[in-house]
């Protein structure tokens, strides 16, 4: 709780007097110039070195600088890595972070954070694995080109979390990750705002995937080119607490779920395996399905509506909501009939979907123009509008 402090002008008066007839002593016991030293005091734990071979890291990556990490990176379970705003991270040798403490990226919109590769193309390093992290904060982050084999040849994902904490992950970037892009397998509690996932997974990979427990909420993301889920929202087969229940609104999902194939289609939104949730005003365009509940999925406990619907694909529109989902059509749902009926109106977007596309075009952009049959339609519960782009300035900043 803030404490605010309030003076009389009585005390105010004193403390300035005093404060004058210090600086009057000082100037007085004063015979020569004064240098003031102007550098900027470098944080505790300040790591200067641009160069990161690899081993136990902690301490604070500084704004503006540029750092090569060529070896894996392990955070200790009572350690931190700090990584101010503006900082740029080149990742080679497909090295990983490792987060067993805390890891906390704090760039800004004027000056995000960039981790990267050298190399601009899919599975180049192996992102962040946070298995038995303490907590996970990624805010205004770039984080591009991972998903790079682990010992097993398997992809890796760019964040995956397995221990019962809180993760913050807000405006950040995903672009062509191999994998899944955030990955939580456990009780966590997160908050994932306004993000924008771009051509994540290979043949396999969710943009945002969840299992066993997972609690919290999903908004205003953008999620295009997935080769899976653009979101899942997953519990487990067999065991069925603690139960994934989660609040996932205005996120914006297109052209995800075709590199997966037939076999596994994957879906804009999908509720399976035991879990809750609630799932209002979100824009489903041009996804292999739609949003699939599944009968595994605890419908009791799911409620949905004011969802968008459309293709530019006759076959499509079929699987807005799934054959044999547990989903129906809500009276509050705008659902597209044919190509151009119920059009959501994009400021840039070529159709159909290419499930060969990872890099997005330089001409899409989600934003929706005046007019959008969008605006206005939503539960405003969460928003008047639907889609991750809204009228109030609330939704995605990207």
């Amino acid at each position: 709780m803030k404490k605010t402090l309030s003076l009389t002008l009585r005390q105010f008066t004193k403390m300035t007097a005093a404060a004058a007839t210090a600086a009057l002593i000082f100037t007085s016991c004063t015979k020569s110039s004064v240098t003031t030293n102007t550098k900027p005091q470098l944080p505790a734990e300040a790591i200067t070195g641009t160069t990161l071979k690899g081993g136990a890291v902690k301490g604070v990556m500084l704004a503006d600088s540029t750092y090569t990490v060529s070896g894996d990176i392990t955070v200790l379970p009572s350690d931190s890595l700090v990584v101010q705003a503006g900082a740029t991270i080149n990742v080679v040798n497909n090295s990983a972070f490792y987060i067993q403490g805390t890891i906390l990226s704090q760039g800004t919109k004027d000056k995000p954070v960039v981790f990267t590769a050298p190399v601009q193309q899919p599975g180049q390093w192996g992102g962040f694995q946070c298995d038995s992290a303490k907590a996970v904060t990624f805010l205004w982050t770039k984080i591009n080109w991972t998903g790079g084999p682990d010992s097993s040849g398997g992809t890796r994902q760019t964040i995956g979390i397995s221990s019962n904490i809180i993760v913050d992950i807000e405006d950040c970037w995903f672009i062509g990750g191999q994998d899944n892009a955030i990955g939580v397998y456990a009780a966590a509690q997160v908050t994932i705002l306004r993000n924008t996932f771009m051509g994540n997974g290979t043949t396999d990979g969710d943009a945002i995937d969840f299992h066993t427990g997972v609690t919290g909420t999903v908004a205003y993301n953008v999620l295009w080119g997935g080769a899976g889920s653009a979101i899942k929202d997953y519990t487990s087969t067999t065991v069925t607490i603690p139960q994934t229940n989660v609040v996932v609104y205005n996120n914006t999902c297109v052209d995800n779920g075709f590199r997966r194939g037939a076999a596994e289609p994957g879906r804009g939104i999908l509720c399976d395996a035991g879990s809750a949730g609630k799932f209002f005003n979100n824009l489903l365009v041009n996804n292999y399905y739609g949003l699939d509940i599944t009968p595994s999925a605890d419908i009791a406990n799911v409620s949905y509506g004011n969802n968008f619907f459309y293709a530019t694909v006759d076959s499509l529109r079929g699987f807005f909501y799934p054959p044999g989902s547990l989903g129906k059509p809500q009276s509050s749902d705008l659902i597209s009939t044919a190509t151009g009926n119920l059009d959501p109106m994009f400021v840039g977007y070529t159709t159909p979907p290419d499930p060969s596309l990872r890099i997005v075009p330089s001409n899409f952009d989600f934003h929706v123009k005046a007019g959008s049959p969008t605006i206005g339609k939503g539960n405003p519960t969460y928003n008047n509008d639907i889609g991750a782009y809204t009228t109030d300035g609330k939704g995605n900043q990207h």
